[in-house]
Parts: structure tokens; C-alpha cells; sequence
């Protein structure tokens, strides 16, 4: 199909669509690109504003993940509220923490501040993101639309990574000030986007419950605790051996980010389509396999270009979310369940995540970074078996979120 030709199917699509999910879609567009620029330049904003030791690198992600540990009790204030509403929240909170970062953080205490805000914001979007994809997906195409959005988000990053590309290329003085500026003011146009969808695309959480805990859904929080201490790991210390070890700076982190983002544009996509059609378990299956290999190269292998490309190949990998997501959506037992149940499994994932990248810093400095990454082989074996143990044909095509 001619490129003119596919534009304009995209543009008769987008003309179509319910006026709700092209507002939500344009404010996760801007979100993106602040996502592109805070995973670009976190690392190196800390490296050279801070001169951080692998270990207090890793005791800082305690306080950075701590708000995805107590989202649970933050979802459950705003349960009250439309998820419209917790989106607004969401890019406010991320555009005072990022600008804070930026240009009031002239001490680490008062870093730590900022970065508590963004985290709360980001971490708050992980449920918005899901419950309002499962809202606006149609009967058996949940996997797809969550891929979508996953997919948007990613394209939107390249232009956040691209953005710290060519700052630090052109060695633009306060690298950092500029580019946190440009995420936060993303921040602020997605708050506004977030804040047009209409009444009647809200999803509100039904009943507004605020805790939810079921013996059925045991597998999804296994799941969660499993892919929040393999994820902190790799959010933590795989791009700190690139940039500490491997003296990756600031551009090269930035090329490596908008390649993970130009090529999860198209591979979230896939992923979304591919859980639909063959199910969660074999997804959970391949990640687990993949994590094996990925934990294998940054152990033994000394090859950067290798080590690049596992690098974006994890970054990928995190596309897992939607399976997970999806998994869920098939067992919930009411359509109230699915947003304190997301959140839950959020604050297990942190649970596990704020102390992986402490242990792992002590591991890194008794017996070095190799043994960081053998530690984790043991996770992709456990998620292996209990990916083997799943059962993703839970009620069969029924969707607790087209219920009437």
C-alpha cells in the first residue's frame, strides 16, 4: 500500500473515532514525550549532577519506586473520582516533579523531593493507562488497543529521546534544564488533553471500591511480584553498566532509547495483536526465555554493540504489561474489580522492586555487576514455571469491561 494511501486510511480512522478516545490518545501522545526525555537523560542527569556510587544508585530507586508501592492507597483516595480525572492528576503531578528536577534541585535531599512527585505521577498513569485501553477496546481486541496505546506512547518517546540526542550533540549548556523544561511543558498539554474527553468516555471505578484482594486472581499478583524485581534490575543497573562500565553518555543513551521507542512502535502493536490470537501463558513463556538470554549477555558478554541490543530488546520485553493486563481483564469477576485490582498488583510489583535495586548494588559491590545479572537468571526461571502453571483460558471472551 502506497504511504499517501495508508496516511489517509490513518487520517479517515482517526475522523471517526469517538471524540473520548482521541483526546485520551493525544494527552497519552504528550506524555510520551515526556517519558521519552526522563528515560534518555535520568541516569546521566544523576551520574553527572550527583556522582552517584552503583550502590547509592541503587538505594535511590527505594524512594523513586516508593509511590508505585503505595498506589494502592493513593487509588483508593481518588476512587471517588472519573479515571478522566486521575489522568489530569497524573501529568500535573509529573510536570512539578520534572520541572523541580530541573531547576530546584540544587541538593539531593531536595531532588529526592521532585523525583517522589514525577514517580507518583508516572506510576498513577500505569492504571489509568490500562483501565481507560480496556474502556475503549472492543469485544476480543483487548490485547490490540492496549498495544496501540502502548505503541503511541512509544512513538511519542522518540521524540523525547530525540530531543536529549541533540542536546547533548550540540553540547547545549544546562543540557539538563532544557530538556526537563520541554517534559514538563508535555506534561502540562497532556494534563489539558486528558481534561477534554468527554463525560461519556469517563470510566469511573463502579462502586467505587478501593481494595480488592481475590484468591482467583493469585496468578496476577505472582505475575506482578515477579516482573517488579526482573524490571528493577534492568531499570536500574543495566543502563548504570552502560554509562559507569561501558562510559555510554548522554547521546549514546539517547540513540538506545529511541531505538527501543522507533522499534516498540511497531512491536507493542504486534505484541497487543499476539496476545489476542495465541493467549497469555505463551507470552509470559517467550518473555521468561528471553529474560534467560538477556541475563546471560550482561553476565558474561563484554561485546557493547551486543549489550546495546539486549539493552533495547528488555526494553521491548516490557510490552508484557499488556498480557498481563489482559489476563486480568478475563478473570475479573466484576467490572469494579479491574482498577483497585491493577493498583494492587502496581503496589506488589513495588513491593518487590524497591528492594531489588539495594540488594543488587550490595551483590554489584561485594562480587561485581556480573553477579547482578546471575541473581536475576533465577527470576526468568521462576517466571518460566509460573508462566507454565497459568491458565489464560479463564472465562473464555467474556469482558467485564463491555458489560452493560
Amino acid at each position: 500500500m502506497p504511504l499517501t494511501s495508508y496516511a489517509s486510511k490513518i487520517y479517515a480512522r482517526w475522523n471517526k473515532a469517538d471524540p473520548a478516545l482521541k483526546a485520551f490518545l493525544a494527552g497519552v501522545f504528550f506524555l510520551g514525550i515526556n517519558s521519552g526525555i526522563i528515560s534518555s537523560a535520568f541516569n546521566n542527569y544523576l551520574n553527572d549532577s550527583f556522582r552517584m556510587s552503583a550502590s547509592q544508585r541503587g538505594f535511590l530507586e527505594f524512594p523513586r519506586e516508593f509511590p508505585g508501592f503505595m498506589l494502592i492507597f493513593v487509588t483508593g483516595g481518588l476512587a471517588a473520582l472519573p479515571v478522566r480525572q486521575w489522568a489530569v492528576i497524573t501529568s500535573l503531578l509529573t510536570a512539578v516533579g520534572v520541572a523541580g528536577l530541573g531547576f530546584l534541585s540544587p541538593s539531593y535531599h531536595l531532588m529526592l523531593v521532585w523525583m517522589l512527585l514525577w514517580s507518583t505521577g508516572g506510576h498513577l498513569f500505569m492504571t489509568v493507562e490500562s483501565v481507560m485501553g480496556l474502556r475503549f477496546a472492543r469485544e476480543g481486541g483487548h490485547g490490540r488497543r492496549l498495544g496501540q496505546i502502548s505503541g503511541i506512547t512509544n512513538f511519542a518517546a522518540i521524540s523525547g529521546a530525540g530531543l536529549v540526542w541533540l542536546l547533548a550533540k550540540t553540547a547545549a549548556p544546562k543540557l539538563y534544564q532544557w530538556a526537563f523544561l520541554a517534559a514538563a511543558l508535555a506534561s502540562v498539554v497532556s494534563a489539558f488533553l486528558f481534561s477534554r474527553m468527554k463525560k461519556d468516555g469517563e470510566d469511573k471505578v463502579a462502586g467505587g471500591k478501593r481494595f480488592v484482594f481475590r484468591w482467583k486472581y493469585k496468578w496476577f499478583y505472582l505475575l506482578n511480584i515477579l516482573f517488579g524485581a526482573r524490571k528493577q534490575i534492568f531499570l536500574t543497573f543495566a543502563p548504570w553498566v552502560l554509562v559507569t562500565v561501558y562510559g555510554a553518555n548522554p547521546a549514546i543513551m539517547a540513540a538506545l532509547a529511541m531505538t527501543a521507542y522507533f522499534l516498540g512502535v511497531v512491536f507493542r502493536q504486534a505484541f497487543g495483536v499476539l496476545v489476542d490470537k495465541i493467549g497469555e501463558r505463551k507470552m509470559f513463556i517467550a518473555d521468561a526465555l528471553i529474560l534467560l538470554i538477556i541475563c546471560g549477555g550482561f553476565a558474561f558478554s563484554t561485546f557493547r554493540p551486543f549489550l546495546y541490543a539486549l539493552f533495547i530488546l528488555d526494553s521491548l520485553m516490557f510490552a508484557t504489561r499488556i498480557a498481563r493486563t489482559t489476563y486480568l481483564n478475563k478473570l475479573a469477576v466484576h467490572r469494579s474489580d479491574i482498577a483497585p485490582t491493577l493498583s494492587l498488583g502496581v503496589t506488589m510489583d513495588h513491593a518487590v522492586s524497591m528492594l531489588m535495586p539495594a540488594l543488587g548494588g550490595i551483590l554489584w559491590a561485594a562480587y561485581g555487576y556480573e553477579s547482578v545479572f546471575m541473581a536475576a537468571s533465577l527470576l526468568a526461571i521462576a517466571g518460566f514455571v509460573a508462566a507454565i502453571a497459568l491458565n489464560d483460558s479463564a472465562a473464555p471472551g467474556r469482558s467485564p469491561l463491555s458489560e452493560g
